[in-house]
């Protein structure tokens, strides 16, 4: 990729950071796909977008929300902290029991 493609790039990416409604070549920018794959997936209605005199239009917040619905991996982190809790409670109730 060229510096002026690179440059271009991130021009269109700051413009999309700054609007709402975005086209369906900002949305493909968006999820690093193809444009028709952004199509491909108008066409199986699996992502949300509005249409008005015959373009497609979609809302960055509810791309955003999409994005996030596929399974979200929880960390080791927090995966730590709900074992603590666990093993915490589980004392607790346990000291309460034979008392």
């Amino acid at each position: 990729m060229s510096i002026e493609e690179r440059l271009e790039r991130i021009e269109r990416i700051l413009v999309i950071g700054s609007k709402e409604a975005l086209n369906t070549s900002e949305v493909a920018l968006m999820l690093d796909v193809a444009v028709q794959t952004v199509r491909n997936l108008m066409h199986d209605k699996a992502i949300p977008y509005y249409k008005r005199g015959g373009k497609a239009y979609f809302r960055k917040s509810e791309i955003e929300d999409w994005m996030l619905k596929g399974q979200r991996i929880v960390s080791n982190e927090e995966i730590a902290s709900k074992a603590s809790t666990y093993i915490a409670i589980k004392r607790m109730n346990t000291k309460s029991m034979q008392q």
